[in-house]
């Protein structure tokens, strides 16, 4: 997860948030996007997708596929200037994990540090790119939240935080 309201590093889990018959709670590893982002392209140089939550709806183009922070120039059109951060997003409820998808590709420069990823959508061939989603790396930082990666791509200080007693978070905590 990248939950920038939070304190990176540390194991989270959402009380209550019982979302299989077997009653376990959802618990996640904190991390900052540079760190998941590494972990992310290791998964996909070895072929293996991974399971993915972002807010899809955010500067999305959904007929073209793709997502990116700089797709519309609402301060323009409206002369109001609606940028808030992540964290401030997430605070204000404005942004949230809303949709998963997989995690399957991404492009990188010479110094192989990611340019754009690609999603494979659920929603069908007739959305996006034959069904699937193209988005920058700063569409990355911005709007992903959730990735559930292998913990053979993690660095070993994520991994020694695995082991941490989960700081419980209340049921209507706004990373449900």
């Amino acid at each position: 997860m990248n939950d920038p309201t939070r304190e990176y590093y540390k194991l989270y889990e959402i009380q209550n948030y019982k979302n299989t018959i077997e009653g376990i709670n959802w618990t996640y590893l904190n991390l900052p996007n540079a760190d998941i982002k590494r972990a992310a392209l290791a998964s996909i140089k070895n072929n293996e997708a991974m399971y993915t939550s972002c807010d899809v709806a955010k500067q999305l183009n959904k007929d073209a596929g793709i997502l990116d922070p700089n797709m519309y120039d609402y301060k323009s059109l409206l002369g109001v200037d609606l940028s808030m951060d992540k964290k401030a997003r997430i605070l204000t409820r404005q942004s949230a994990s809303s949709h998963a998808m997989a995690l399957i590709g991404c492009d990188t420069d010479e110094d192989d540090k990611p340019i754009k990823w690609e999603f494979e959508n659920s929603w069908g061939v007739g959305y996006g790119n034959k069904g699937y989603l193209t988005f920058t790396d700063s569409w990355f930082d911005e709007y992903m939240f959730r990735l559930v990666i292998h913990r053979k791509y993690l660095d070993q200080k994520a991994i020694d935080c695995l082991s941490q007693k989960p700081i419980l978070l209340p049921i209507w905590d706004y990373m449900y």
